[in-house]
């Protein structure tokens, strides 16, 4: 069977923002899976398990809102990448 030749000197070539959207995307779902070893230490302190559900449901947005974000910054290669000043 033959094996699709693969082009070792071939680049994939993304935008800083591409990239950043993807780091922000896996840092925030890391961040899920340690909430959930943190639901473990909480039981029985209901307002602290409350603070958790309501962090953990703010994430999955901000991951739902990243995910579509990066979708619509790969599919539109004719706008120009903007650069932004995030506040300190």
């Amino acid at each position: 069977m033959n094996q699709p030749e693969i082009n070792q000197n071939a680049s994939f070539v993304i935008s800083n923002a591409c990239y950043d959207i993807i780091s922000m995307i896996h840092n925030k779902s890391k961040a899920l899976e340690v909430y959930e070893k943190y639901f473990q230490d909480v039981t029985g302190d209901t307002q602290l398990t409350q603070l958790l559900i309501d962090i953990r449901h703010d994430e999955q947005r901000h991951i739902e809102r990243l995910k579509n974000h990066l979708g619509r910054v790969l599919t539109d290669s004719s706008r120009p990448v903007e650069q932004t000043t995030l506040p300190h």
